[in-house]
């Protein structure tokens, strides 16, 4: 039995290979992320713990004030992704949202591998395709850089992974679009320009079909034509909220994208120690891919390689350049078409890019001849590299409950300082603990993503438009605690911020909320002056690590 199986056995075992860079952090119960700020782990509990409140029947799916409260945001908008959070949902539940969450984002990385497996069995049988397919997406730069960053959505690359095994399939038999339409809308689902990356491969291996086929080209353009709006029904509940909520869509007016591009294509073969910046595909691979094409048929091989190029020069922006020419990228074209203008995370590309050259490896080390050889030495030196240099990285825990939770009045929370990033993520990792509405917002410090509704009952609240006066009038970036309790740059409430009418704690206590909370390490002094002026002393723990005003 054993003997018949090794292959599958192999998958298996590099599957969970890919669990090494995070094996001392996992062995520990801990999430994979930065230690010292879990950059987008915070978000991503917080989002997960709403979408089981809405499972639940203890929240909406069409509105939550959960946050940027008391106006709130559509649900979809703020959750956006639900796939992974509703798949999470049992491990939370079972194990709690510290070790759930550790197991959960663990299997989400062994599920890359075990799809790439059977997707190499579907390019070139049993035998040497599983395990290759297996390490390019159990052993991949790019995920464990998302995964890094705390983003465990985007680490799940399984169902664009099966849309496209589906999708060979149906080049092969003319049966499967179904099952490669139905995957294909959960991968966008899951994240909505996976959907997009996932369909240009998917379209390339059917099209490559085609081109090897062409007696059957009209059976194989029905299974394109079927797999795409299967796909499009799948996905249409998702797209038809979005669309009618699309005006309430914060950071649409931004012209250039925000964030830097993390994307290395070139120079791969050295580790930059950044975690945002971990995002290449090594170049071996693509060679890897390369010697597929040298047998026969080559249609869909040749098509991999070209949405594979594509994708990586998605990846570099929206132009590149050549000499002096600046030369656009798909990247361009997509960004011309409506809800694109808030993909300002190019490098995400290189996920559909993996999953092309995952199936060229298959199909690369399923053949026989010298190209075998070539490709399994060249899949063994590329894998080597990506597994060579990261080294162990670091997790982060979970914020125990916060003790002064049990002695704020009820109603909704308003946390101090509302403009610092590592502050911010923190308090929503704690909202697993408390489920407050919150008048804070995830990602405030950006504040071109500001709902416009909540920017505009902010600018007229009295006490709030103040305290945000005081933190725009500093470099509220990673700003750094200081140990005496009080910020190192205290802006005069006199010179700095407009005076306060005497009702200003009431108008906000009437719209229910009930304490304005601050980390005492981190918020301005002139903001703990306005807050004492306008709702009296406060009551603080013991170390005076928090303190906190009731407004009720």
């Amino acid at each position: 039995m054993l003997r018949r199986s090794w292959d599958r056995v192999l998958v298996l075992l590099v599957s969970l290979a890919g669990l090494w860079p995070f094996a001392t952090g996992l062995l520990r119960g801990e999430v994979p992320g930065q230690k010292e700020l879990p950059i987008d782990g915070g978000h991503g509990l917080y989002i997960y713990a709403l979408v089981g409140d809405a499972l639940t029947g203890h929240g909406s799916f069409l509105q939550t004030q959960a946050m940027w409260f008391p106006t709130g945001r559509p649900f979809l908008l703020a959750v956006q992704n639900v796939v992974d959070a509703v798949a999470a949902q049992p491990f939370l539940v079972a194990l709690g949202p510290q070790l759930g969450l550790a197991v959960f984002a663990a299997g989400v990385l062994v599920s890359n591998g075990l799809a790439g497996g059977w997707l190499g069995e579907q390019v070139g049988g049993r035998g040497w395709a599983g395990p290759a397919a297996a390490s390019v997406l159990a052993l991949c730069p790019y995920v464990w850089g998302e995964e890094q960053t705390g983003r465990i959505t985007q680490t799940l690359l399984a169902p664009m992974v099966i849309a496209v095994g589906y999708a060979w399939r149906a080049s092969e038999r003319g049966k499967g679009g179904v099952g490669a339409g139905v995957w294909l809308g959960v991968a966008g689902l899951g994240y909505w320009f996976y959907g997009v990356f996932g369909a240009a491969v998917v379209a390339a291996v059917i099209l490559g079909g085609m081109v090897e086929r062409r007696e059957a080209w009209r059976r194989l353009a029905g299974q394109l034509w079927l797999a795409a709006g299967i796909s499009l029904l799948v996905a249409a509940p998702f797209a038809a909220f979005s669309a009618a909520s699309w005006g309430e869509m914060a950071g649409l007016g931004v012209k250039q994208d925000p964030i830097p591009n993390a994307t290395r294509l070139l120079g791969g073969l050295y580790w930059l120690p950044h975690p945002r910046i971990v995002a290449y595909i090594p170049q071996l691979l693509y060679l890897v891919g390369l010697v597929a094409g040298f047998g026969r048929p080559r249609g869909r091989p040749v098509a991999l390689l070209v949405v594979t190029a594509l994708l990586c020069m998605t990846a570099l922006g929206e132009t590149v350049t050549v000499g002096h020419t600046h030369v656009p990228t798909p990247l361009w074209l997509l960004k011309q078409l409506p809800g694109f203008s808030r993909f300002w995370w190019p490098h995400r590309a290189l996920a559909g890019a993996t999953v092309a050259l995952a199936a060229l490896a298959a199909l690369a080390v399923s053949r026989g001849g010298w190209g075998r050889g070539v490709a399994a030495l060249g899949l063994v030196v590329s894998v080597a590299q990506g597994v060579g240099v990261p080294g162990a990285l670091s997790s982060w825990r979970v914020p125990e409950r916060p003790a002064f939770v049990d002695r704020l009045p009820e109603g909704a929370v308003l946390f101090l300082p509302m403009l610092d990033p590592e502050a911010g993520k923190v308090r929503f990792a704690e909202w697993v603990w408390h489920r407050r509405p919150m008048v804070n917002g995830m990602s405030m410090w950006d504040e071109y993503l500001w709902p416009q509704t909540w920017a505009k009952w902010a600018e007229g609240e009295p006490l709030v438009s103040a305290l945000l006066t005081v933190e725009r009038s500093r470099p509220h970036g990673r700003r750094k605690p200081n140990p005496n309790g009080v910020a190192a740059e205290t802006p005069t409430v006199a010179a700095e911020v407009p005076s306060l009418s005497p009702d200003a704690a009431h108008r906000l206590a009437v719209q229910g909320v009930g304490s304005v909370v601050a980390d005492m390490q981190r918020t301005p002094a002139a903001s703990l002056a306005l807050v004492t002026a306008a709702a009296g002393e406060p009551t603080c723990d013991p170390a005076r690590r928090f303190c906190w005003w009731a407004l009720q």
